[in-house]
């Protein structure tokens, strides 16, 4: 299983570097109350819920989908910073700062990739089915829901993958690690 190298580095640095404004000024007018936010970007969340047939995120938003988007926000979210600094720091090959606990690939960073993909994946499953089960959008307008919500499901999963097959999830050399233990 590739590690976060090369191209799949790449598309998860993509993934969390965009889920940041998403979740910020997307998802959280789920959560938070809306006079928090400019009228336009309460137009955006409006007009894409309308457009998309997203009854998820219409106003009022359901308790259970609010308690979700909570966990995005409350958990979720600080990872996406995390990840983006871990993934770049190892990109750029910074070898003194990767060493930090924090941020190691065989370290605390491979349980959060654990933690946040499995809880991120168990999450997406009410939202998926009640995207699938809705009786008032068609076979196109739920695909292209599941367009929107899929890669959601997809990459925490792959995550999860990765940090299970992986003792380093940045694929680094295990040899010194390993010597260390003879």
């Amino acid at each position: 299983m590739p590690a976060l190298q090369g191209f799949t580095r790449t598309a998860f640095l993509c993934f969390f570097a965009s889920h940041i404004p998403i979740t910020l000024l997307i998802d959280c007018q789920a959560f938070l109350p809306r006079h928090f936010y400019p009228q336009a970007l309460q137009d955006v969340v409006d007009w894409y819920a309308e457009a998309f047939k997203d009854k998820l995120m219409r106003h009022p938003t359901e308790a259970w989908f609010s308690s979700l988007v909570a966990i995005e926000t409350l958990f979720q979210l600080p990872f996406f910073f995390l990840a983006v600094y871990a993934i770049l720091q190892h990109a750029n090959g910074a070898t003194d700062k990767a060493k930090h606990a924090l941020i190691r690939g065989d370290g605390i960073f491979r349980s959060l990739c654990l933690i946040y993909g499995s809880s991120t994946a168990t999450t997406m499953a009410p939202i998926l089915s009640c995207v699938l089960t809705d009786e008032d959008t068609t076979a196109v307008e739920k695909g292209s829901l599941l367009s929107l919500y899929l890669p959601y499901l997809i990459f925490p999963l792959w995550l999860v993958i990765i940090a299970v097959c992986e003792e380093n999830v940045f694929g680094a050399d295990q040899s010194a690690s390993k010597k260390k233990r003879t």
